[in-house]
């Protein structure tokens, strides 16, 4: 006979049953990041707030760089840390008031591709800073408001602040438990035997924020994750097939790609010669769905997926290069090698012209979710492995009429 007993911890629960529904159905990279269990964590922010020394204060090391003048940190930079039993992955961001427009939407799609947000201020949000927040909050994104700097502040200064996150917008967009006051690299007067008083460093307060962490993660890293699979599986729409015409002409750029770049023994040409390429593939395909496309959008275009795949085919490239330039070695080797970078660089080709394909479809657009999410959600519903299998069967025997 069953027992029947109370639930106790009903956000566990929940989290239990979010999980369950997002791996029933996410698919793709969606349901690749739930299945890692990795919660990543994002730290956003203007320049000169703290966010680097925050880090650090809640590792425990000097990870990340930190300087007296703003602006150290000029990329995206992450650490994996442990939390209890929870795996978290803090990813640190410049401020982004001091970057430029392509930096800031590659900070943006890290910070709505996360689990959570860590929103760094150093006193009352000023305009730019409250329009980040409402960004998140209209997202959808968990977000903890820091208050850094805290030791700057007096007891009633502090308590001030403290105060406008209770009531009001502020209060409607942020519950106030979980905006956290801190001190990541506070400094005290001290008197010197010379009787100076000078500033010394003293010991980091973030035990607040680091217990508010284990609360929310070690109780919802599982509701978190699938809440967040479920919604890039919901944004971004699925990856249609195009029509068989256009299929074709995808798979004859690539193909041409890959053996362009297989025969070309020279480290660098292949991939600039494979760029331009793609370009061209981008422009024949603008013109096939009847939409504009300058230069400047099929590079951008071409940046973003270049990002997102990992710089496909560099490696094999370094390693053709020094076959084919090495004294005394068999071309056997060079052959193989040349083989398996233009079948990459061919697999490249057409994830280009597929994702392009629906790029163009969508009238230039990515759809609700983040670039970066939909890109990978794309990725992951096209059979890489098949199309790299067969590149590398065309590659071996090519047809007798030439290129496809």
């Amino acid at each position: 006979m069953a027992t029947v007993t109370a639930v106790q911890d009903w956000a566990a629960l929940k989290g239990a049953w979010c999980y369950a529904q997002a791996q029933a159905l996410s698919s793709g990279s969606a349901r690749q990041r739930l299945d890692q269990g990795l919660v990543q964590v994002v730290v956003l922010g203007l320049v000169g707030r703290g966010k680097s020394s925050l880090l650090n204060a809640l590792v425990g090391e000097p990870v990340f760089a930190t300087g007296a003048v703003h602006g150290v940190t000029q990329g995206a930079q992450a650490v994996q840390w442990s939390l209890g039993n929870v795996r978290v992955e803090l990813v640190d961001t410049p401020g982004l008031d001091e970057v430029g427009q392509t930096t800031a939407e590659q900070v943006w799609a890290l910070a709505l591709g996360a689990e959570l947000v860590l929103l760094v201020l150093s006193g009352d949000p000023n305009r730019e800073e409250l329009g980040i927040l409402s960004r998140l909050v209209r997202a959808g994104k968990p977000v903890i408001v820091v208050l850094n700097k805290m030791d700057q502040y007096p007891p009633d200064a502090q308590a001030l602040l403290l105060s406008r996150w209770q009531s009001g917008q502020l209060a409607r967009w942020v519950d106030p438990k979980d905006v956290i006051p801190v001190a990541a690299q506070p400094t005290t007067w001290q008197r010197t035997l010379q009787g100076t008083v000078v500033r010394q460093p003293a010991p980091p307060q973030v035990e607040p924020l680091r217990q508010r962490l284990v609360q929310e993660l070690t109780q919802l890293a599982p509701a978190l994750l699938a809440l967040n699979a479920l919604r890039t599986t919901a944004q971004a729409p699925p990856l249609s097939a195009p029509p068989a015409q256009i299929e074709a002409l995808i798979w004859r750029a690539s193909t041409r790609k890959a053996l362009a770049v297989a025969v070309n023994p020279v480290f660098g040409v292949d991939l600039l010669v494979g760029a331009l390429m793609d370009g061209a593939l981008l422009l024949r395909l603008a013109r096939r769905a009847g939409v504009s496309l300058s230069a400047g959008e099929a590079m951008q275009f071409l940046q973003l997926m270049a990002g997102s795949l990992g710089g496909l085919g560099i490696g094999a490239s370094v390693l053709k290069s020094s076959f084919a330039v090495g004294s005394g070695l068999t071309w056997l080797p060079y052959v193989a090698v040349a083989a398996g970078q233009g079948a990459l660089a061919g697999l490249a080709t057409y994830l280009v012209g597929r994702l392009g394909w629906q790029y163009l479809m969508q009238d230039k657009t990515w759809g609700p979710g983040s670039p970066a999410a939909t890109i990978q959600q794309w990725l992951g519903e096209i059979d890489q492995g098949a199309v790299l299998t067969r590149l590398r069967r065309y590659l071996h025997s090519p047809p007798a009429h030439g290129l496809q």
